[in-house]
């Protein structure tokens, strides 16, 4: 008798565990919870689902860089990305092996997310709002560059984290970064302006120059005090 009740045991047990492996194999790693990079609110929706936006929040200063007309992956054109959405989506959400030179924000993470899952709109609901002008404030260059520009390198696991871009570490660098003395002698200034190979962004990584009127927009922050 205890043999019987024991071989039953084994039987249900068996059956048990072929159907955990039966439920594993249907659901596979790659699904994702819609929601897992969070919600969009109405209002973002209709002013940041579309391709401008993302393409200059995103794509250009994360990864057109790299996927350019010379690589596999081309995202240069809005149609060359929407042909390549599930490639993204892979490599950003799911693999996690994109961008090569650091992470997506949550932030930026979220916005690429609902972007993708609306199948990406070139268009929103509503015209996006005008991007404010860049000025002579921390903030605003923050906000303009090194968020978007430097901030894959510069912070403080990336490559570039002997220089890190908050206010308080720019003014206290041993390396005078800002001279508020001699202004045109700040590190940051000669870094940006240099013509060799050494030049802030690095050509070699796929970054332009700055334009010549963002350079004087930080010359005007560090002229005004660096505040």
């Amino acid at each position: 008798m205890k043999t019987l009740v024991r071989f039953t045991s084994l039987i249900l047990m068996a059956g048990v565990l072929s159907s955990c492996y039966y439920t594993r194999l249907k659901t596979p790693a790659t699904v994702v919870d819609d929601q897992k990079f969070g919600y969009l609110k109405p209002a973002e929706k209709m002013s940041m689902m579309n391709y401008d936006f993302i393409g200059s929040r995103i794509l250009k200063p994360r990864c057109i860089a790299c996927h350019d007309s010379s690589k596999n992956v081309n995202l240069e054109t809005y149609d060359l990305v929407k042909s390549n959405l599930l490639k993204i989506k892979n490599a950003v959400f799911i693999e996690e092996s994109m961008p090569k030179r650091g992470s997506l924000t949550d932030e930026e993470k979220r916005l690429l997310w609902n972007w993708i899952l609306l199948d990406a709109p070139f268009q929103s609901e509503q015209t996006p709002p005008q991007e404010e002008p860049m000025v002579a404030t921390y903030d605003s260059i923050r906000m303009h560059i090194f968020e978007p520009i430097c901030s894959t390198c510069h912070n403080p696991d990336g490559t570039g984290k002997r220089v890190l871009l908050d206010r308080q570490s720019l003014l206290d660098s041993p390396l005078v970064l800002i001279d508020l003395e001699n202004n045109d002698e700040s590190g940051l200034l000669v870094a940006l302006e240099r013509k060799d190979d050494k030049r802030m962004p690095p050509a070699k990584e796929g970054y332009s120059a700055l334009k010549p009127e963002q350079i004087e927009i930080i010359r005007e922050w560090i002229k005004n005090g660096a505040n």
